[in-house]
């Protein structure tokens, strides 16, 4: 088995996990509930990422590096959702805009920290 891919921007060192190709679920939240019935789900392509809480789908460039998850801009598709859901968009946006901490440990991907972010899992592709 050859090493894990090289995210763009990242030097490749311990502290740049290999998330590019990578998909991973919600099972944890801080400093907010999910609304019932959905979760956040999250795809790292080689230099972005794809994301979801339910309704639309968020997307646009990203690097981790240096505990860091950097992704300034995104894109969103322009679904009509309930309320409680739009908000939940809102609010991921706004997380994954706000360059949180990033720590993957194993399988389990944390984004934020014990006061406003989630804990994720990896899936199967």
């Amino acid at each position: 088995m050859g090493s894990p891919p090289v995210e763009p921007g990242n030097d490749g060192g311990a502290d740049a996990p290999p998330l590019a190709g990578r998909t991973f679920a919600s099972v944890e939240t801080h400093g907010r509930s999910l609304v019932a019935g959905s979760a956040v789900r999250l795809t790292f392509g080689v230099d972005g990422l794809a994301a979801q809480a339910g309704c639309n789908t968020l997307f646009g460039s990203a690097t981790w590096t240096n505990g860091t998850l950097v992704a300034p801009v995104l894109a969103s598709t322009m679904m009509a959702c309930s309320p409680e859901l739009m908000t939940q968009d809102t609010w991921l946006a706004e997380l994954l805009r706000s360059s949180p901490a990033l720590a993957l440990e194993g399988r389990r991907l944390t984004i934020g920290d014990s006061t406003s972010g989630l804990v994720l899992v990896e899936t199967e592709a």
